[in-house]
């Protein structure tokens, strides 16, 4: 083989390919993009379906409480365990561990559950998206939770998951748009709610 076929590989450019090769791999100029998060035009208004809210939701709480429960299940395996065996003490570790761990992701995961689908619910009930759903959300999920202990404790619990509810909206609106978004948001719905009146 000669040299000669290998000659051009030194001015060949590594560089990154010209803008028009990603318009065509993306479909959309480049230069439209600077300085959005949003892929494609008019996509700044269009909110996540409830099932993409549904699964983001039921995921984290599931592994949260799979976190919390395992913290649990160790502090308890700390408490409760006095042997010296070294393979006593490591099956009681991973029994109380999965134990207390399975236990609370799964309750979260359901309670996340009833939350989400009841919020979704009454959103689409309202055709609103505020801050209603979310207190509605809680109190129906509170309801449904201690709903078979009798009336007295639902309608606690249905006031707690009501104030959960308020608490969770929040925290998201203020992780989403700062700091301001509890007062102001609290002050709307309160004006809302008597300028109906």
């Amino acid at each position: 083989m000669s040299d000669d076929q290998y000659s051009n590989l030194g001015s060949i450019s590594l560089s990154p390919p010209p803008q028009y090769y990603q318009q065509l791999a993306l479909n959309v100029n480049p230069e439209a993009l600077e300085g959005s998060q949003y892929v494609f035009a008019g996509e700044e208004t269009k909110k996540r379906s409830l099932h993409e809210i549904m699964f983001f939701g039921i995921g984290t709480s599931y592994l949260s409480g799979l976190c919390i429960g395992g913290i649990w299940g160790l502090i308890e395996h700390q408490q409760t365990f006095e042997s010296t065996s070294k393979v006593l003490r490591r099956n009681h570790c991973i029994n109380s561990v999965t134990k207390r761990g399975t236990f609370m992701g799964n309750s979260i995961a359901v309670l996340a559950l009833f939350y989400t689908a009841s919020t979704g619910i009454i959103g689409k009930m309202r055709d609103r998206d505020d801050l209603w759903n979310d207190i509605g959300g809680g109190a129906v999920t509170g309801g449904l939770y201690k709903c078979t202990k009798g009336a007295l404790q639902g309608c606690k619990f249905m006031g707690l998951g009501a104030l959960c509810g308020l608490g969770l909206n929040v925290i998201n609106g203020s992780l989403d748009q700062g700091m301001s978004y509890g007062p102001d948001t609290i002050r709307e719905t309160y004006s809302d709610m008597f300028d109906r009146r």
